[in-house]
């Protein structure tokens, strides 16, 4: 059975918003990038739009790799302790975005969700912000990748 890792990240961007920016990015267990994405989606907080990239993220990867094991790993803790059952969703506007969220997981079958540091999702980071502007985040992120050997 594959076992892939699947890196979200969501950001609503800066004032006024409306519009968030969302990154998937999807790795062999070794590190090695396979695919990635960007998009946009309606939301107006943080939470909103890292909720909307963990949907994006589990759409993605049930098309393209149907039946692998997923990590799905984001820098939004809110969101891991929410959808590990752990800390209630008690913001109304949450709660359909964690029962989509948790379906797809659920419909999937194979998905761990897990916290990581916010500078081990540089490239969802990026992603995230070039599908808002455009302004060459990933030329930016890609130099920094090219000068560290860890998984971004």
């Amino acid at each position: 059975m594959k076992r892939l890792l699947l890196q979200v990240d969501g950001t609503p961007g800066q004032p006024p918003r409306g519009v968030a920016g969302l990154g998937i990015v999807v790795r062999d267990l070794a590190g090695v990038v396979l695919a990635w994405s960007c998009e946009r989606a309606p939301a107006t907080t943080n939470n909103e739009a890292e909720y909307l990239a963990v949907i994006a993220g589990l759409n993605f990867v049930m098309q393209r790799y149907p039946g692998a094991h997923v990590r799905c790993l984001t820098d939004s803790r809110v969101v891991v302790e929410q959808l590990a059952g752990r800390n209630a969703v008690r913001a109304a506007v949450l709660q359909p975005l964690y029962i989509r969220a948790r379906t797809l997981a659920h419909q999937y079958g194979r998905v761990t969700f897990i916290a990581i540091p916010r500078e081990l999702n540089r490239l969802a980071d990026a992603l995230a912000w070039e599908a808002l502007d455009g302004r060459g985040w990933l030329a930016r992120v890609g130099s920094d990748l090219r000068q560290s050997s860890s998984v971004q």
